[in-house]
């Protein structure tokens, strides 16, 4: 089953005279990785929201996992966002009160399916995941999310999206706080865990220099050609 198949997508802004997004056709295949590519302002943020059925979207131009997302009711939709997929954000949204690992843990609160996906234990789970990601220290590990830094609060969300082998990761420009170095040490780790659960991964993001990484690159632009 195709995890993400894009029809006919059609979305423009209240207000707006012009659809930000107007996509013929765009498929995502089982574990592929690939890098959506584009401008500020071009509409990526706005199809990884399509996709997870934040905004509303025409019935039949969003199949995710052969789920009609615009047949699905705003709760529907959360209930399988959080089932089937994991959001890398670009600002991370952990709760600044929680530790790493409780955060990590708060899709397998409100999602069975993602905790049957679990073999060990949940919190073994999540510290597996971070020490894969670079966070093994039991202070850091255990301490406030408020108190790490933006490269941790980045492993953090990584982990977080991971957990549970969803289906389909989205990540919406993750890397943009880090440098050159880190930014490759970041993809390769999360490429790595992608690949061992057989997540599918749509990473969006303008920077070129990340593209040898992914299986191919998108241009929304040529993609969106009716936006224009």
């Amino acid at each position: 089953m195709t995890p993400i198949a894009i029809n006919s997508l059609q979305y423009r802004w209240p207000g707006e005279a012009k659809p930000i997004l107007d996509i013929d056709k765009f498929e995502l295949s089982t574990g592929e990785k690939v890098m959506l590519r584009g401008p500020s302002g071009s509409g990526k943020s706005t199809l990884l929201s399509a996709i997870a059925g934040v905004i509303d979207v025409p019935s039949a131009s969003v199949l995710v996992s052969g789920t009609d997302v615009g047949e699905l009711s705003g709760s529907d939709r959360d209930r399988f966002r959080v089932d089937h997929m994991g959001i890398i954000f670009q600002v991370f949204n952990l709760l600044p009160w929680l530790s790493a690992i409780d955060n990590v843990l708060l899709p397998c609160r409100f999602s069975a399916r993602r905790r049957e996906n679990i073999l060990a234990e949940p919190q073994k789970a999540a510290s597996r995941l971070l020490g894969e990601l670079g966070l093994t220290d039991s202070k850091t590990l255990n301490g406030p999310a408020s108190a790490l830094s933006i490269g941790q609060q980045q492993r953090v969300a990584a982990a977080r999206a991971l957990i549970g082998s969803p289906e389909i990761v989205l990540a919406d420009e993750p890397t943009s706080a880090l440098d050159e170095e880190a930014k490759d040490v970041f993809v390769e780790l999360l490429l790595k865990e992608c690949n061992q659960s057989g997540s599918s991964l749509l990473f969006v993001s303008h920077d070129r220099t990340l593209e040898t990484h992914f299986d191919r690159t998108v241009e929304l632009d040529a993609l969106n050609g009716g936006a224009k």
